[in-house]
């Protein structure tokens, strides 16, 4: 752990720790060829956390033809520019948090009020209420696909109890007076990750008349719901952002289904005719903002995005805006998505 402006290091099995001050720490940055020179460099390394300024957001500013024993920055790289990058992300964060909230909460209402029309208050913790037949395509047997069902409706039930243990009012009010939490109440608690699942184990109408509402088949709605998800939760945890890729930890990307957007900006496609921009990256979440935000929400939007990128573009020199949007994984007609 850190306390104060410096960095304990930790080194090998043994756990040596080694102190680094800041003097140190931009030191280390002018040795590797980082213009460390504006006096404001000390200020700034003293308040924010240098790993995740410097090893987050180093990358594109490293030469990768140098083929010396330590990494060397590019010729001409200044702190001013990565740390630019930095606060361009963070301001991107807050941007995406706030239209995904907006998409979150039309996706807990619509599916609170479907599946409580169709099921009634308790609806939620009746495995019979939901798919409990087995696909071919999921690998399992007919215990485990309820064994699963069975999990999410634990995880419900241990969400209550959190809320109640936290004195939450609406909760706390309705399981007191009626002994019971509406669907319509508790979904206001529940993580979009439990709702993603929630989705996915709805029965094939239900699935459907959900997506419905948001013209989305079952297939490209529970893709959206899983990379959601992902994007929201490094939101909520101040993670790096603009270069984020929503990879499965086993096999294959996870990926929103290509759409005719794609093919209207015209992305190129990698070998097995995948965009190759906007399926697993920062623009496939605002492909999906395209396709469920209202239109004024939506420009609204993209304007923000692309005013934080002008902003970033004039403070950068030894990396181009071109560079970090194809870290973003967006197209250089990006922008045309607002009047598609």
């Amino acid at each position: 752990m850190t306390y104060g402006p410096g960095v304990f290091i930790y080194l090998g099995d043994n756990m040596a720790k080694l102190f680094s001050t800041i003097e140190d720490q931009i030191k280390k940055l002018d040795s590797r060829g980082l213009d460390v020179s504006d006096p404001r460099v000390k200020n700034v390394l003293e308040m924010e956390n240098y790993y995740n300024v410097i090893n987050g957001y180093k990358e594109l500013f490293i030469d990768k033809a140098y083929t010396g024993t330590d990494e060397k920055y590019k010729e001409g790289a200044n702190f001013n520019e990565l740390y630019s990058l930095y606060l361009f992300d963070r301001e991107l964060r807050n941007i995406f948090i706030k239209y995904i909230l907006e998409i979150e909460n039309n996706v807990k209402t619509v599916i609170a009020y479907d599946f409580s029309s169709k099921y009634g208050h308790d609806n939620y913790l009746k495995i019979s209420n939901f798919d409990i037949e087995v696909k071919h395509w999921e690998r399992k047997t007919a215990a485990q696909k309820i064994g699963d069902i069975s999990g999410l409706i634990a995880n419900i039930q241990r969400d209550i109890s959190r809320q109640l243990s936290k004195n939450n009012p609406m909760i706390s009010h309705n399981m007191l007076t009626y002994g019971y939490i509406p669907l319509w109440v508790l979904v206001n608690s529940l993580t979009l990750g439990t709702i993603s699942v929630f989705y996915s184990y709805l029965t094939q109408k239900d699935q459907n008349d959900v997506g419905r509402k948001f013209n989305l088949r079952p297939d490209e709605m529970t893709k959206i719901l899983f990379i959601l998800t992902i994007y929201r939760n490094a939101c909520a945890h101040d993670e790096r952002f603009y270069n984020l890729k929503a990879l499965k930890n086993d096999t294959k990307p996870n990926m929103i289904k290509t759409n005719p957007i794609h093919n209207i900006l015209d992305i190129p496609k990698d070998r097995s005719n995948n965009p190759i921009y906007g399926k697993n990256d920062l623009f496939a979440i605002v492909i999906i903002c395209k396709l469920i935000l209202k239109e004024g929400s939506f420009n609204k939007f993209i304007d923000a995005i692309n005013s934080e990128i002008d902003r970033l573009s004039g403070k950068l020199s030894t990396i181009g805006i071109e560079d970090v949007l194809k870290e973003m994984g967006f197209p250089a007609n990006w922008y045309d998505i607002k009047d598609i």
